[in-house]
Formats: C-alpha cells, sequence, structure tokens
C-alpha cells in the first residue's frame, strides 16, 4: 500500500543496522526482493521502486547492536527528546541531521527497549516522511514493543506519544495489546514469558514484515544464509515466523489471514 504521509506518533521507519552490510542487501534481496538506494547520505531498501526500509552501517566503537530499529514519527524531535527523559528514559547522543529529508533520533524507553524517532524535513520534494509502501508482502506491516512490564512500559509512551493501550487479539497463553493514537491502533505491546524467551532477554522493538506464503519465506531463509528460530505457527490473525539474518538483526514475518489483508487494504 503507498503512504505519502504519516501523523506524529505514528511507526513510520524502520532502520536496519548492520554490521556487514553487503550480506544484509543481498540476503533481503534474496528474501524479499529488495533493492538499495542511496540519497543525501542514507541507504533505503526499495520495493518496487519506493521506499521500504533503511540500512546503516555500525561503525567500530558506536556501541550499536545489529538488528531493526523502529521509528516514530513526531512533529517536534526536541520537545520529544526532552519527553524521553522526563519520562526516565535516554537519549542516546545527539539528533541526526539528514539534509533536507529530516531529523532522527535514538532513545531507550524507561525499560531498556531502543526506539527511534523521525521528523521529516519541510522543503518539497526532497522531505522523507517515512516508509512509501506498507502492508503488503515485503513491507513492514506491524511494529511492537517485547516487555516484561506492561504497565511501566504504557507510562513510559504515554508520556512522551500520549499514546493508551487496549487489549489486543491474543492467544490464552500470551498476553497482548494495542497502541492507540489520536483513536487510531498504531502498534503492539506484546509481554515476554518464560516459554519463549530465554532467562535476560531484553525489552526491544519488533519489526513485523507482511509475506504471501510464510513457509516458502520459512523455505529460503536458511538457503540465504538465515536462521529461522520459531515457526511457522498458527498467530491467530496469520502464519507467522521468527527469523534471524546473516548479521544478527531478528524479526517476524506473518501471512496474515485474508480478512486480515482485506481489513488492512480497507
Amino acid at each position: 500500500m503507498r503512504v505519502r504521509g504519516y501523523a506524529a506518533a505514528t511507526p513510520c521507519w524502520a532502520v536496519h543496522y548492520s554490521a556487514n552490510v553487503a550480506a544484509t542487501t543481498e540476503f533481503y534481496a534474496g528474501l524479499f526482493g529488495w533493492t538499495t538506494a542511496t540519497s543525501n547520505g542514507a541507504t533505503v531498501f526499495l520495493l518496487r521502486g519506493l521506499a521500504v526500509a533503511g540500512l546503516a552501517e555500525i561503525r567500530d566503537g558506536g556501541g550499536q547492536r545489529p538488528g531493526w530499529l523502529t521509528h516514530i514519527s513526531t512533529d517536534d524531535i526536541d520537545t520529544t527528546s526532552q519527553l524521553v527523559l522526563e519520562a526516565g528514559g535516554d537519549v542516546l547522543g545527539p539528533s541526526t541531521e539528514w539534509g533536507d529529508r529530516g531529523r532522527s533520533a535514538v532513545y531507550a524507553d524507561s525499560l531498556g527497549a531502543v526506539v527511534g524517532a523521525w521528523q521529516h524535513g519541510t522543503t518539497l520534494g526532497v522531505s522523507f516522511a517515512g516508509a512509501e509502501v506498507i502492508d503488503e508482502p515485503g513491507a513492514v506491516t506491524w511494529s511492537e514493543v517485547v516487555t516484561r512490564d506492561t504497565l511501566g512500559t504504557a507510562a513510559f509512551y504515554g508520556k512522551v506519544f500520549g499514546w493508551t493501550q487496549q487489549v489486543g487479539t491474543a492467544t490464552e497463553e500470551h498476553e497482548y495489546y494495542e497502541w492507540i493514537s489520536a483513536k487510531r491502533v498504531v502498534g503492539g505491546i506484546s509481554m515476554m514469558d518464560g516459554g519463549h524467551y530465554p532467562p535476560g532477554t531484553p525489552p526491544h522493538w519488533r519489526t513485523i514484515l507482511q509475506v504471501d506464503d510464510c513457509a516458502e519465506v520459512v523455505a529460503r531463509t536458511p538457503e540465504l544464509g538465515g536462521r529461522v528460530l520459531a515457526g511457522p505457527v498458527d498467530a491467530g490473525i496469520g502464519t507467522a515466523a521468527y527469523i534471524a539474518d546473516p548479521t544478527g538483526g531478528t524479526f517476524l514475518v506473518i501471512e496474515p489471514l485474508p480478512e486480515l489483508i482485506a481489513a488492512l487494504r480497507g
């Protein structure tokens, strides 16, 4: 689905941080058909010629771990940074200027989950709002924070982005909530339980990509150098699998139920 802009407080962009850009590029090209392009110092993955996600190289000594980083849209990144501090989180370095495209910042929430913010630029034709395609095979379809403390997580994001939460779709064994912003569902809160996460797993944001055949993606993952960590499994809203790419980044893929696809397109 083509997207031309995002309301404030909406997950809008996912960037993959990699210590081996060539291996990361090859893997996602093989799995999803993505290509790459570079503009104003920023490298983006493209699907059908549209920006679908970002790609950034991890520099030595930067402390950045490989993997996916969710960015949430904001109208004022300086105000967002101040709210992060007031809510008990940390600002992980100064904001980054991306020419006329916009500004980004990276935070740790009050429980340690790392999340980014994106403020688009103001120059027409150059300003970048976020992913130009979502909710279709090969594109990001959902973002969620994985935590052991729903109340603490809700308090932080409520303070920073004004989000509230409601009970979401879940199995009997799994507690799940949805983030609400301006009466819209914009993301999720997934509770960590002992049966699925090793002890000591830190809170984190998770990127979920839509596929049209989960079993086929699972079969091709090891051929491309990745690992299938779990699945395919029935996730209630579709068939899902948890995958690690060759450079250590993890993500979920989901083949949604037909009625969910209809709702996304409707």
